[in-house]
């Protein structure tokens, strides 16, 4: 599986790590763990109701209330973004 990171994922990112709201190594971590076992109970691995996007999905930063969102197609991952859920929510909204 190939995971391939977009500019908006590294920007919010980036700017979650800038305001120490979370480490670089929670979200390594997390991608790790996605890497190593995709449906490990701590990711909350799920595809997100969206009329837009038949191929959202999002996983859970273990311990904290972050996710990242992604869309995932045969081999291939990309990351959208890391949002806190209460942006998670509005986005799956407006979807």
């Amino acid at each position: 599986m190939e995971i391939i990171k977009t500019s908006q994922y590294l920007r919010t990112k980036k700017q979650l790590i800038k305001k120490h709201t979370l480490s670089k190594a929670e979200i390594e971590n997390a991608l790790d763990l996605f890497e190593k076992d995709p449906y490990h109970t701590s990711l909350h691995y799920k595809k997100m109701t969206c009329k837009k996007d038949k191929d959202r999905y999002s996983i859970r930063i273990p311990s904290t209330q972050y996710r990242i969102l992604m869309n995932v197609s045969t081999n291939t991952v990309y990351l959208v973004c890391v949002c806190s859920h209460d942006e998670y929510d509005r986005r799956n909204k407006d979807c």
